[in-house]
């Protein structure tokens, strides 16, 4: 078996550029990927459990916590520039066609279910 290079191992430290068309104009949006550590934390930022009449435990998730966890660490920079706190006060349709290219719900759950966590 081929050795790994240390550099394929690690997440890369630059962002990728994308240009989305919004309502308003063209926007410039540097993205990251996040690191396996970023995606672990990601959970406890907005999962959490509820347990239920019967006693079974069931997952509670904020939506508007997953977003904002993922803008302030995937989103290196913007053109036109937005502060963190600009970037979490943009209007739905912008938000809309950002979500095009971050990293999804889904996303994170798929990679998510692929780890062995640390109660099993």
């Amino acid at each position: 078996m081929k050795k790994a290079n240390p550099n394929d191992l690690i997440a890369s430290a630059s962002a990728d550029e994308h240009t989305i068309e919004t309502p308003f104009g063209e926007m410039i949006v540097w993205v990251k990927d996040l690191t396996w550590i970023e995606r672990q934390n990601a959970l406890t930022q907005f999962v959490s459990m509820k347990m239920g009449e019967d006693g079974t435990p069931t997952p509670n998730i904020d939506f508007g916590g997953f977003w904002k966890y993922i803008l302030i660490n995937c989103v290196e920079r913007t053109e036109p520039q937005l502060t963190k706190d600009q970037l979490l006060n943009i209007r739905p349709e912008v938000g809309q066609e950002l979500a095009k290219i971050l990293p999804s719900f889904d996303s994170l759950m798929d990679s998510m279910s692929n780890a062995s966590g640390p109660l099993e």
